[in-house]
């Protein structure tokens, strides 16, 4: 908005330029982020609000009934990054968007998504502290520990994507219209896709990647690369396709408007970009849920709006892996009474097999190998997989 205004007070065509504005939101939130994530994390720290259970102090560290004494500072990383992620991404964007109906059905699902997220980053904290106080066990608080139920809190999620997804159907008029289907070109086939199929269909995919993300979010920046290759991916997509020239040579559909939501994309990876310098091992802060499910629910409708949704279990397909597993472990564990993994989600089987292997031997250090381990090997998949996405979307037609 600010630098449209500047754009045409000035007349200066470099500020048009959806390249340009999309630049500068990245740099100025990785600037805003990279100044204000000291002053944050000292907050957080003096206000001793922590990430894992029995590292801050007023948090019980043991006990036979979990009503242990206190510890006394702050040891582990403190949480959450995901109420500093939305006042710098909104800030950035702003100043260098220019508003449409895209840009606005983002901007509602990432702010009323974080907001969900953000009441079970607070309700954990209090928790903790009734802990400290006595009046809850260290076993209930495992079961309360979200601020919001698992039920409502997903049919919040189906909620607000279900309203986005009629709203977006009525007043968008090139989202309604057809279907872009892997390995074919628009001109070969390009299905309408009905009201009854497009809404559920939008509706699932921002449902389901907001819980993805989530999940994926319970090892220091494990979520965090996947969420940038995505993102990146998106931003690619979304900047061809807006041009009428590129996308006719590429076969791709023409979706005019949607350029403008680049700044968007551009703001939320700077700021990733940034969370990642003051996450690197050994972490100092983590997303939190305010930072996931506003992320995830962000990502799933720009599947939608770059028609571009038959190829997220390609390029997201770790988040989708994920929340697949959470799914699986939950319905057949009802079933059956039996598991299929060690741990759901999915990175949690892989560290108690690699834990069980005794390779890396025994203690924290240990521990932290085997994370570590993981992490950089999803963070690997997560770009070839974008890479393979690319290709895939842009060429194989």
């Amino acid at each position: 908005m600010l630098i449209e205004y500047l754009s045409q007070t000035t007349g200066i065509y470099l500020l048009s330029s959806r390249l340009f504005s999309t630049g500068m939101a990245t740099v100025v939130s990785f600037v805003l982020a990279m100044l204000l994530f000291p002053s944050y994390i000292r907050f957080l720290r003096k206000m001793q609000v922590s990430s894992e259970f029995g590292n801050a102090t007023g948090v019980a560290a043991g006990g036979g009934d979990g009503n242990a004494a206190a510890v006394k500072g702050p040891e582990g990383p403190v949480m959450p990054a995901g109420l500093l992620f939305f006042g710098i991404i909104i800030i950035a964007t702003l100043a260098t968007v220019r508003i449409n109906a895209y840009v606005v059905s983002a901007l509602v699902i990432y702010c009323f998504f974080s907001i969900i997220g953000a009441a079970d980053d607070i309700a954990k904290v209090v928790n903790q502290r009734k802990v400290a106080r006595g009046e809850m066990s260290q076993k209930d608080y495992q079961y309360k520990a979200d601020g919001i139920s698992s039920t409502l809190r997903l049919a919040l999620y189906l909620l607000i994507s279900l309203i986005v997804a009629v709203l977006a159907y009525k007043y968008i008029p090139n989202i309604n219209k057809s279907m872009n289907i892997p390995f074919f070109s628009v001109d070969k086939w390009y299905p309408d896709a009905s009201v009854w199929l497009f809404i559920p269909l939008m509706t699932l995919t921002i449902a389901v990647m907001a819980n993805g993300v989530n999940f994926t979010d319970g090892f220091d920046t494990l979520a965090t690369v996947p969420s940038i290759t995505c993102l990146t991916f998106l931003g690619i997509i979304s900047f061809v396709a807006s041009n009428s020239i590129w996308s006719t040579f590429l076969l791709i559909p023409y979706i005019p408007g949607l350029q403008e939501i680049l700044p968007l994309i551009g703001a939320i990876i700077g700021t990733l970009l940034a969370y990642l310098w003051f996450n690197s091992p050994p972490s100092t802060i983590i997303m939190g849920d305010s930072g996931s499910v506003g992320l995830g629910g962000f990502i799933g409708i720009m599947f939608i709006f770059s028609k571009s949704e038959f190829f997220l279990p390609i390029v997201g397909f770790i988040f989708l892996l994920e929340f697949c597993s959470v799914f699986m472990q939950m319905g057949w564990f009802k079933l059956t009474k039996k598991r299929i993994f060690k741990c759901a989600p999915i990175h949690h089987h892989f560290q108690f097999g690699m834990r069980a292997g005794k390779r890396y031997g025994e203690g924290p250090l240990a521990e932290f190998k085997i994370k570590s381990k993981i992490m950089w090997r999803f963070h690997i998949l997560s770009i070839i997989l974008m890479i393979v996405g690319l290709i895939l979307f842009l060429k194989v037609r």
